[in-house]
C-alpha cells in the first residue's frame, strides 16, 4: 500500500507538472507602469570564459532600458573573462559600466563573494544580478522590473538549458529542463515563489534592512538565503512570466557531477523537503515503487516498471517539443543516464557537506542564529570612476 501511494503521488505530480509546464505561465503578473524608466544596476559576477560568454554579455548591454548601469564584478581584474567583458564594454560606450574587483572572502558562496562589491558599488537601489552564461531576450530587463510590485522583494526566473554539445550536457538538460523547470512551473502555478540565482532582481535597501551581507554569507545557496531574507521582511519572492536561457555548450562528466552534487547538498542543508522530494519524485524510484505495488493493480511488476519509465520519458519529450527546448535522439539516453546517476548523487549528498565550486572546496552549513544588522551603510560606496 505504501508503494502504491508513493507511485500514485509521484505520477500525479508528473502529470500536474506536465500540464503546468504546457500552460506556463499560468499566472501572468501585472507589470507596473513605467517599469522601463526605473533606473537599475545590473551586476554580473565574472570568473571563467565559458561557452557563448560574449553573446550572453552583449544580450545585457543591448537591453533597451533607461537608466541601466552595468557592473562587471570579478575577483581578478586581469583574466580572459574580464578581458572579454572589457571588449564588449567598449562596444557600448553609451551604457554606463565599469569593472569592480571583489574583496570579500567570508561568504560560503564564492558567487556572493564575487558579486557583493558590485552590489555595494551600484549607483541605483534597484539591483539585478545575472550569471555570465544567461542570455537575455530584448525587453527582458523592463519586463523583470515590472514584476517587482508592492509586497514583492525578489524576482527570479526559471532557467532553461540550451545548446548542449556533449553527452554530459544532454544529461544536464534532462535534469534542468525536464525535471527542475517542470516542477518549478508547477510550483509557480500553485502560487509559490523560489529564489533562483541565475537571475535575481531586488532592492538593495530591502536587502540591507534584512541584514545585508551577513544574512546571506552563511549560505552556500545564496539565492535561497535571499528569498529567506526577503521573507523575514514580509516580502514575497515571485517567478517572472518568462524563462531565462543558459548556454551549456560542451560539459564534462566531472562538471556535471560537481554541479549536481552541489545543488543536492544545498537542498539537503537549506531545503530538506526538496531534497527528499527529489528522490521520491524521480522516475526510477517511482518505477520501482510501482513494481512493488504491481499486484494491487493486477499487473506484472515489469509491466508497471517499464510502463512508468516509458510514459515518463514520453511526457518529458512532449513537453520539450511543445516548449521548443532541446530534444534529440540523445534525449532518451540522457533520461536513462539521469535516472541512473540521480540515486548515486542523492546518496553521496547524504554523506558530505563539502562541494567543489569555482575550483575550491566549500562547506554547506545551516543558518546560524544572529541578530541582523540593519542598514550596513558603510558597505555602500558610489565610485565616480568607470573602472574601480
Amino acid at each position: 500500500m505504501l508503494a502504491a501511494l508513493w507511485w500514485g503521488c509521484s505520477v500525479g505530480v508528473l502529470l500536474l507538472s506536465f500540464v503546468a509546464g504546457l500552460a506556463y505561465p499560468v499566472r501572468r503578473s501585472r507589470c507596473a507602469a513605467g517599469s522601463k524608466c526605473l533606473a537599475l544596476s545590473a551586476v554580473v559576477p565574472v570568473e571563467f570564459l565559458h561557452c557563448d560568454f560574449d553573446g550572453a554579455m552583449r544580450s545585457l548591454f543591448a537591453q533597451d532600458h533607461e537608466g541601466l548601469e552595468i557592473l562587471i564584478s570579478a575577483r581578478k581584474t586581469e583574466s580572459p573573462a574580464v578581458a572579454a567583458a572589457r571588449r564588449i564594454q567598449n562596444e557600448f560606450p553609451a551604457i554606463p559600466s565599469r569593472v569592480v574587483q571583489s574583496r570579500r572572502e567570508e561568504a560560503a558562496s564564492p558567487k556572493l563573494n564575487t558579486m557583493w562589491q558590485g552590489i555595494c558599488h551600484a549607483r541605483h537601489d534597484l539591483i539585478l544580478t545575472k550569471d555570465s552564461n544567461v542570455n537575455l531576450e530584448p525587453g527582458e530587463l523592463s519586463d523583470l522590473v515590472g514584476h517587482l510590485g508592492p509586497g514583492v522583494g525578489l524576482v527570479s526566473t526559471i532557467p532553461i538549458a540550451t545548446n548542449p554539445r556533449s553527452f554530459a550536457a544532454w544529461i544536464e538538460c534532462a535534469i534542468i529542463n525536464c525535471y527542475h523547470a517542470r516542477v518549478l512551473m508547477l510550483g509557480d502555478a500553485a502560487g509559490l515563489g523560489f529564489g533562483l540565482g541565475k537571475i535575481m532582481l531586488f532592492r538593495r535597501s530591502d536587502l540591507m534592512r534584512a541584514g545585508g551581507f551577513d544574512s546571506l554569507a552563511w549560505a552556500l545557496g545564496e539565492d535561497m538565503a535571499m528569498a529567506g531574507a526577503m521573507r523575514s521582511l514580509g516580502l514575497r519572492t515571485v517567478l517572472a512570466a518568462r524563462v531565462s536561457h543558459q548556454n551549456l555548450g560542451p560539459r564534462s562528466f566531472s562538471d556535471l557531477w560537481q554541479r549536481q552534487l552541489r545543488w543536492m547538498v544545498v537542498w539537503r542543508v537549506q531545503l530538506p523537503l526538496a531534497f527528499v522530494g527529489d528522490m521520491l519524485g524521480s522516475a526510477l524510484p517511482t518505477a520501482a515503487a510501482g513494481a512493488v505495488a504491481a499486484r494491487l493493480f493486477g499487473c506484472a511488476p515489469e509491466t508497471i516498471a517499464v510502463g512508468t519509465l516509458a510514459g515518463w520519458l514520453g511526457l518529458e519529450s512532449l513537453l520539450c517539443a511543445f516548449k521548443g527546448w532541446p530534444l534529440s535522439p540523445w534525449s532518451a539516453l540522457a533520461f536513462v543516464a539521469r535516472e541512473a546517476v540521480t540515486p548515486v548523487l542523492w546518496l553521496r549528498a547524504c554523506t558530505t557537506s563539502n562541494v567543489v565550486w569555482a575550483g575550491t572546496v566549500r562547506k554547506a552549513s545551516r543558518k546560524p542564529v544572529f541578530s541582523a544588522r540593519n542598514g550596513r551603510a558603510a558597505d555602500v560606496v558610489l565610485p565616480a570612476n568607470r573602472d574601480e
